[in-house]
């Protein structure tokens, strides 16, 4: 199940695979957005040789700028379009690499993530053509030695979703489906079934290594 599930995020930068729930639209408004300095640093699954590498984006966007007014000015320009409270995630499988967008979402009394994947690293316009970014999401725990991921079982959700017995609105592929509904029903089909056990998959946890 872990390996299942990090391979899950390696794919998704380039398809949207059906084990894990898979949106249109973010769980986020900027006003749901927090931080959390814990997050920082390089993680491996329990149980797996796999690398997350988490950053704070506008900070490893900086960090090239050297000379303390131009790191101002390019921080005025960057604070436009990149959201100072989102990381930047590092995926590293078997020598495969991903990055995606992380933002850290409170929802009432939970916290989630959600994920989005980064500029695809393969150079190939048929590829880019057909690529189709999607939002991920998963309810996290964060404690002093580390944290856990409890990703939503897009298997329940979408078989339930097929006999009528929760509703969202959502799209049906040949081998996927793909959540599109607003942020705002997304955000309270997330926290009306947050408590429901049976919506999550076994958590993952991550444990620091630097």
């Amino acid at each position: 199940m872990r390996t299942f599930i990090i391979s899950c995020f390696i794919l998704l930068a380039a398809f949207a695979f059906q084990g894990c729930i898979t949106s249109l639209h973010p769980l986020y408004t900027s006003k749901d957005l927090t931080f959390d300095t814990r997050l920082l640093g390089t993680w491996h699954p329990d149980g797996s040789g796999d690398t997350w590498k988490i950053e704070n984006l506008m900070e490893k966007q900086l960090s090239r700028y050297k000379d303390p007014k131009e790191r101002k000015d390019q921080e005025n320009i960057k604070s436009q379009f990149i959201n100072r409270n989102t990381y930047l995630l590092t995926c590293s499988e078997k020598g495969k690499e991903a990055e995606f967008l992380l933002n850290l979402v409170r929802l009432d009394n939970e916290l989630y993530i959600d994920l989005y994947p980064g500029p695809l690293k393969e150079k190939n316009e048929l590829l880019e053509d057909h690529y189709l970014p999607v939002h991920s999401y998963a309810k996290i725990k964060i404690g002093s030695n580390g944290f856990e991921l409890s990703f939503f079982n897009g298997e329940q959700i979408y078989k339930l979703l097929s006999e009528n017995r929760i509703k969202i609105q959502h799209e049906d592929f040949d081998y996927y489906k793909v959540i599109t509904a607003s942020t705002a029903d997304l955000q309270k089909f997330v926290t009306k079934y947050a408590d429901n056990k049976d919506f999550f998959m076994s958590p993952v946890t991550f444990k620091k290594t630097i």
